[in-house]
């Protein structure tokens, strides 16, 4: 192995320079650090406009050992909670809570919307996680011990998978209580780029979903070893924390203004398919995602095909009028039937 002198100056108080015989490889972090920032010079022009003004982290690539990142919350005796399954827990509450007062203000029946509600929750808890075990590489493991596949406690869920199962499950009951299906989807879109968000904060404390390497002043470090994360001890995009933060974003837009301003039942949900799809596939070029095809990631593929898909149903749905079901216009209808009558006479 080819050696080299590597030659430096001694620290105070008596800086003398100093030298000593290195091998060669002990040059190679540093010659490969300018390809890493040339790979990375694209990255670094998406994510200082987009996010900088929305994350403030400039201490985060200063971890500590009493600040690293555990996905363990506690343990309770032989049960052991994460964070993750902890930030899924608030999201459902959340989100429960919003589509009861929702579907009041809507004047709708809340049993029904309840029922919905944890009729959906179930499906999308058995839906993520039969979706993360149909995509793993540990498919055959699961097969040959079934009792795990329920074991959602261990961890693997698929977010696509969630909310497939929540939309077959909500399906069904909506079906059973004769209810308007595109009302209910939109009334669930905003919550569900919510709960994105806040789920993004669980894959964020589990260590999970991390993005690639990097030596902007945005990166943080992974340094526990119980941690989730592909990488350790190297900085790292926050990708975690750019989902959530576009989860958070989404939930604004459409609880705030497409909820308000929508011409037909499905185009609050229509928006959260171009709007989820659009910002997970700007994120995802900051994930550390081994597998690509032509060039793009699995999920970047599955963002375009949701998008596509919102898009042919915008041309199905944009034709259908709003029936409204809020209160205040259902007691003006008399009103509005006799002053007619009495014209007609």
């Amino acid at each position: 192995m080819s050696q080299r002198w590597l030659c430096y100056r001694s620290q105070l108080p008596n800086p003398e320079l100093q030298c000593e015989r290195v091998s060669i490889s002990s040059f190679v972090p540093f010659s490969s650090n300018s390809v890493l920032q040339h790979q990375e010079s694209r990255q670094n022009g998406l994510a200082h406009p987009a996010f900088s003004t929305i994350i403030l982290m400039r201490n985060a690539h200063k971890p500590t050992k009493e600040k690293s990142m555990h996905p363990i919350a506690f343990v309770i005796g032989g049960l052991t909670i994460r964070w993750y399954g902890i930030m899924i827990a608030v999201s459902i509450a959340i989100s429960i809570t919003v589509i009861y007062i929702e579907s009041r203000h809507q004047g709708l029946n809340t049993d029904d919307v309840l029922d919905m509600a944890i009729v959906a929750v179930i499906g999308g808890i058995l839906g993520a996680r039969i979706g993360w075990i149909m995509t793993s590489p540990t498919i055959l493991w699961y097969f040959a011990h079934p009792l795990h596949i329920l074991a959602i406690w261990e961890g693997g869920l698929s977010y696509f998978g969630g909310i497939l199962g929540g939309v077959v499950s909500a399906n069904w009951l909506i079906r059973r209580r004769r209810m308007r299906f595109w009302q209910m989807a939109d009334i669930v879109a905003p919550l569900l780029a919510l709960s994105f968000g806040i789920g993004k904060i669980g894959c964020w404390l589990n260590g999970c979903c991390n993005g690639t390497a990097t030596t902007s002043w945005l990166g943080v470090i992974f340094t526990n070893p119980v941690s989730e994360s592909d990488i350790l001890n190297q900085k790292v995009w926050p990708a975690q924390l750019f989902n959530s933060a576009s989860g958070f974003l989404v939930f604004a837009i459409l609880f705030w203004v497409v909820r308000k301003h929508k011409h037909y039942d499905g185009q609050v949900f229509i928006w959260y398919l171009y709007l989820y799809g659009a910002t997970s596939f700007v994120v995802e070029f900051f994930r550390y995602i081994p597998v690509h095809m032509l060039g793009l990631t699995p999920n970047q593929w599955t963002d375009i095909t949701i998008i596509i898909l919102g898009i042919i149903a915008s041309v199905i749905l944009r034709r259908r009028p709003v029936r409204s079901t809020f209160p205040e216009e259902s007691e003006t209808l008399p009103e509005t039937t006799q002053n007619s009558e009495e014209s007609d006479g």
